[in-house]
């Protein structure tokens, strides 16, 4: 299998239910993830838990009855929408393979405590995710990201590497495009 860049866009925060509104209306297949903090956890809110679906609206409103039970204070939502093109070739599972490969990345190397089954093996493909971040004007760029273990680049090479997450910080220029001048 070859190597795959994702581009995800992530908006938000959402409450619960202005997640549920938007995705109603504004999303169809996509990605969740839920920032809070569960019973007996201190400090700040945590990355906990990250979903798909290929039809969002139905999912949260299921998924908020089970996973959202354990997250008691704090709780916001993201919901992300894959900017890249489905992978070519025969389809081996149901779920789009982008956001496969996307949920597991993130449940497996964010260690994300309320993703069973996603945290035991690393995933079957290597593959690099782009996470950007967007307020829900679905417009406005977030400058910073929504929570400082929520990483900008995932990139992952396959079962025998090791894989980099990487936050961006440090030296940025930010390069305003050139006046028209004709």
């Amino acid at each position: 299998m070859k190597h795959v860049a994702i581009v995800v866009d992530w908006y938000g925060p959402y409450a619960v239910k202005n997640a549920l509104m938007a995705a109603k209306y504004d999303y169809d297949k996509g990605l969740y993830l839920f920032i809070g903090k569960r019973r007996y956890q201190h400090g700040q809110p945590a990355t906990q838990y990250i979903g798909l679906s290929k039809k969002l609206s139905t999912r949260l409103s299921q998924q908020c009855k089970s996973k959202l039970q354990e997250i008691t204070r704090d709780a916001k939502l993201w919901l992300g929408e894959v900017g890249t093109a489905e992978i070519a070739g025969p389809k081996v599972k149901r779920t789009p393979v982008t956001l496969d490969v996307v949920e597991w990345l993130h449940a497996y190397f964010l260690h994300l405590p309320l993703n069973e089954r996603k945290t035991i093996k690393p995933p079957d493909r290597s593959a690099t995710v782009l996470n950007r971040w967007w307020h829900i004007d679905y417009q406005t760029r977030w400058v910073k990201r929504p929570h400082p273990s929520w990483p900008d680049i995932i990139e992952y090479l396959g079962p025998n590497n090791s894989a980099k997450l990487v936050w961006f910080g440090g030296k940025l220029k930010r390069v305003k495009p050139p006046f028209n001048q004709g």
